[in-house]
């Protein structure tokens, strides 16, 4: 990655000297330099029988000095945050193609093709079926795994039927089932996806709120969802 180089840029406190910032002021807005030029007038013309405390001078210039270098450090780190979003950009463009494994039960079978998934399992189980929908509703396949053991189980759909036909192209819903103790309960599946593209998303000020990759599923998901990228 890069280096980045931030810069702060603390105005000096010097009346006889005018920023940048101070050029391109709201006309409603005090610079440090008017500020400074203010405490000259109230100096001036303040009573002399009756002089003003020098330490509220120094108070209200430290803090007029403090506000300044605020401004400046937010600045900063508005241009820091638009670097890193760009950074996390590159690095987004530069999975399109790769192969991500996420949790889902929507599978792309391409002609030809194959459906690849993984089943986590925190305990060992019986009788462990991944039952295959087309759009329809109809089921079409179920994969007998029988009894395994707790961890990760990888499955593999080659696109054959339960009648031995070859399945059509396009988008199918995946679920998985096992005896766990006495119970049949539902088991989270992970399924293999290309990613197409991605999208980076706005806020209205411009900045980046966020990256979504566009699935060859079909599914558009943040970087966040993915659990392996292949």
């Amino acid at each position: 990655m890069p280096a980045i180089n931030v810069e702060n840029n603390f105005t000096a406190i010097n009346p006889a000297s005018v920023n940048n910032a101070d050029l391109n002021k709201a006309n409603d807005e005090l610079s440090q330099s008017d500020f400074i030029q203010l405490l000259v007038a109230q100096v001036k013309h303040q009573d002399p029988t009756k002089p003003m405390d020098p330490s509220q001078f120094m108070s209200q210039l430290t803090q007029s000095s403090m506000v300044n270098g605020i401004n400046e450090l937010q600045k900063s780190f508005d241009v820091l945050a638009s670097k890193l979003s760009s950074d996390q950009s590159f690095q987004a463009a530069s999975l399109v193609g790769r192969t991500v494994l996420l949790p889902s039960d929507q599978g792309l079978l391409t002609t030809g093709g194959s459906i690849t998934g993984q089943l986590t399992l925190d305990t060992r189980a019986s009788n462990v079926n991944i039952k295959i929908y087309n759009t329809s509703g109809e089921q079409v396949k179920t994969l007998v795994l029988g009894d395994v053991g707790a961890g990760d189980l990888q499955f593999k759909w080659d696109g054959f039927s339960n009648d031995g036909s070859v399945a059509p192209a396009g988008n199918y819903l995946v679920t998985a089932e096992a005896l766990i103790g006495d119970s049949q309960q539902s088991i989270v599946v992970s399924l293999e996806s290309r990613i197409d593209s991605i999208n980076i998303n706005r806020n209205t000020n411009s900045s980046q709120a966020g990256t979504l990759l566009n699935l060859s599923s079909g599914q558009s998901v943040s970087l966040s969802e993915i659990t392996e990228i292949k």
